[in-house]
């Protein structure tokens, strides 16, 4: 060994040493560890820790230091590199060759003349992990709401939040959320997770200038890292989620279907009641935008369009719909107006040199609140919890958070401050649309409500409080065929609660696009259909007959699967094993599973490959191993194999692992509790199958009290058992109906019962 090495234990904490600079390995848990030089700050970044007592041995040889653990042995060596063996294989290294980054200088002038977008490469970092990676076949998955496929290997991205609606591709560095987390394949059948914990901006480089590394470098961040190990990605991502907070629990109402545009005035969201009562339409929420307020200001009425809006919402809720209404930092500079009077007396704005930072954004010069004030968010909370009472709202949408501006961006000195000192944008500006949604999650909270909110911008951590969809896409082809890959990413990041917006955002859709779009995204645990002002109408009837019939068959389809869905989205809460799935998830060794973009596993037993691309009417589509059987045809396939499914207009890919059980409702046109009082299972042909069905009230916070019920559900070939397994909640079933093939028995709902198929 270097005897400039030196090593030495605090408890879980490996400290190595040389000359010049120490590095520190904690061990947290037998799959999690933390690596760094410096730890970033936690004031904002709230993590968690599982820890363990793990037995650690530490051994000093010729070739380096040596610390094992569990299945493991960490080995450093000159330069302080780091690398991993599991169960003797080479499973992680930091890179320890020459990893300078070269930016080359050519005068851009002309082109910029033409148009031309400069893309600066930045070099000079503070820090600087560099990571290697094993060979061209290495893949990397991650990094949250990217327009790009699965695997993002040999790209660039930047976190850092940014508002920007053109039309988004894979070459977009930065969209509207930073989650710092990587997925990483290699070697086959072997994974490891990454996730680095700082606010602050920095850039993810996953091998675009090297084969050999990739690196994260930040300005401002420090180097320190986390890494979870694992079997699988079930594991790794378990682990990932324990550290960073559980996906957030919605309302069960919030996986109906929404329809919004920018912007419904109160005629057109009367006749959007009136048109899907008449066309038999299911439908959840109607979303209100920018123009429902007055003069653009939060938390105010547009009286003139919205005389009374609780008497409104309260007209809609008997029909079945909620009312969500879009709610932005930006406060209208106006003196009189009650919410500016009071933040601005309670220095309950962020500074800049010494006075409270102007910008603009909707209603002209605005004022951006401080979040990261306690005394400022509960006022928020407080006057959320007004506007929501007063009104009849029933959940809220937070927009323009990354925070937008549209006379230039926040500059980094623009202070926000804490009870623990000031923060300044360039540390914050990530965060500040998580905290936002902390602020108006509460105001839910403190009602015994699950949070209903809707979030633009987030970091890794904001999936505790909200729900999120992937910004302003547009009516494109390669929107929605790239929509998969973002809300599957989505999941793998721990946000289960993702969508985007059906047809498109910007720009016109047409019929076929939108048939598919509604259709590619049935699964959706967020299904919204959005479309900006000035495009053309593209709610279900705006087209032909066809379109009509096509969306209702889809969305009634949809409205049946609620309780697998709501299942997945509770198992996903608690355990944070993610809702929708790339194959290679379930299926982690199978080659053929690791860059199909077009195909997503639902739960534990759906598979779904809809068409994505222009005109076509059939598609190839992979089953990984197993059984499986097309839902609407009933015909059997083996896995392993691909096949060339027709697929017209009116149909999409529905796969069903042979033996499951799926939970199912029947005849809703919106989810209220008080109807569902059928259980549906239907049965998959095949083999053995278990299945475990959750029942709460769907709306309340009594689940985290332990009120629900959970129920086992075992089937044979010959027959199958219902048994329950928690009782805590008074059942709101009231008949259970077995689907088999082409029987159907129904029987009074019991807890307890066994029947012959």
């Amino acid at each position: 060994m270097d005897e400039k090495l030196k090593v030495t234990a605090n408890g879980q904490v490996i400290t190595v040493s040389d000359q010049t600079e120490e590095k520190h390995i904690e061990i947290i848990n037998t799959g999690l560890l933390r690596i760094y030089k410096k730890k970033n700050s936690e004031q904002l970044v709230k993590l968690h820790y599982e820890r363990e007592q793990i037995n650690i041995i530490t051994q000093e040889t010729n070739e380096g230091i040596y610390i094992l653990f569990h299945d493991y042995r960490i080995r450093v060596k000159d330069g302080l590199h780091i690398s991993i063996e599991k169960n003797g294989k080479e499973y992680f290294k930091e890179y320890d060759g020459d990893a300078v980054i070269y930016e080359m200088k050519k005068d851009f002038s002309l082109a910029e003349l033409e148009g031309h977008k400069r893309e600066e490469t930045e070099v000079d970092f503070k820090t600087q992990i560099n990571i290697a990676l094993f060979d061209k076949e290495d893949k990397i998955y991650g990094l949250g709401d990217k327009a790009a496929q699965l695997n993002r290997r040999d790209y660039e991205y930047v976190s850092w939040n940014t508002d920007d609606p053109t039309a988004h591709n894979e070459t977009y560095r930065s969209l509207y959320k930073s989650i710092n987390y990587l997925l990483v394949n290699h070697h086959g059948s072997e994974y490891y997770g990454l996730f680095y914990p700082s606010s602050y901006k920095c850039i993810f480089n996953l091998g675009k200038y090297s084969d050999r590394f990739m690196y994260i470098g930040s300005e401002k961040g420090e180097y320190d890292y986390f890494l979870m190990l694992g079997e699988d990605p079930a594991q790794i991502t378990k682990r990932y989620v324990s550290l960073v907070g559980n996906t957030l629990f919605v309302p069960r109402k919030m996986l109906g279907y929404h329809q919004s545009r920018w912007s419904y005035n109160a005629e057109e969201m009367e006749e959007i009641r009136e048109k899907f009562k008449e066309y038999d339409l299911p439908i959840d929420y109607i979303h209100m935008d920018i123009d429902y307020m007055d003069a653009y200001k939060v938390y105010t009425v547009k009286k003139s369009e919205f005389p009374d809006l609780k008497s409104t919402a309260e007209r809609f809720e008997k029909d079945g719909i909620g009312l969500i209404t879009i709610l932005d930092p930006g406060v209208k500079v106006e003196d009189g107006y009650e919410v500016y009077d009071h933040l601005k007396e309670m220095g309950g704005f962020a500074t800049y040199q010494g006075e409270q930072y102007i910008n603009q954004v909707w209603p002209g010069d605005s004022k951006y609140p401080n979040y990261f004030d306690e005394k400022t968010a509960g006022y928020i909370t407080q006057i959320t919890k007004d506007f929501i009472a007063e009104n009849k709202v029933g959940g809220i949408w937070c927009d323009m958070n990354e925070p937008a501006s549209f006379n230039g961006p926040l500059p980094d000195q623009v202070a926000f401050m804490g009870e623990d000192g000031v923060h300044y944008h360039d540390e914050v500006h990530n965060l500040y649309g998580e905290y936002m949604t902390r602020a108006v999650a509460k105001a839910f909270e403190e009602e015994n409500k699950r949070p209903a909110v809707i979030t633009r911008a987030a970091f890794a951590t904001t999936s505790a409080f909200s729900t999120t969809w992937n910004g302003d896409n547009q009516s494109l082809w390669a929107h929605l065929e790239g929509s998969l890959a973002q809300v599957m990413t989505m999941n793998l990041c721990n946000f289960a609660v993702n969508g985007v917006d059906i047809g498109g955002f910007g720009n016109e859709t047409t019929k076929e696009l939108l048939v598919r779009w509604v259709e590619a995204n049935l699964f959706s645990l967020f299904l919204r259909n959005h479309a900006a002002m000035n495009t053309r109408l593209q709610e279900p009837y705006a087209f032909d007959e066809e379109t009509l019939r096509i969306y209702r068959k889809m969305l009634k389809l949809r409205y049946e699967f609620i309780p697998y869905l709501y299942d997945a989205l509770e198992k996903a809460h608690r355990t944070g094993i993610p809702v929708q799935r790339p194959l290679f998830f379930d299926y982690p060794s199978d080659e053929e599973t690791k860059q199909i973009n077009d195909e997503v596993l639902i739960g534990d037993s759906l598979l779904f490959a809809p068409v994505v691309r222009q005109g076509e009417t059939k598609r190839m589509v992979y089953l990984p191993q197993g059984t499986w059987i097309d839902y609407f045809t009933k015909k059997e396939y083996e896995g392993e194999q691909t096949y060339l499914i027709d697929m017209p207009l009116d149909s999409t890919g529905i796969f069903i692992k042979a033996g499951s059980v799926i939970p199912l409702y029947k005849n809703l046109l919106h989810i209220e509790k008080e109807k569902l009082d059928t259980l549906y299972l239907y049965i998959e042909k095949g083999g053995n199958g278990e299945y475990i069905h959750y029942e709460d009230d769907g709306e309340s916070l009594d689940y985290q009290k332990g009120i629900y019920n959970r129920y086992k559900i075992t089937r044979t070939s010959k027959e199958i058992a219902f048994e329950t397994l928690e009782e805590n909640y008074v059942s709101n079933y009231k008949e259970i109906v077995l689907l088999y093939g082409d029987r159907e028995l129904k029987r009074p709902f019991c807890t307890e019962f066994v029947c012959e198929l």
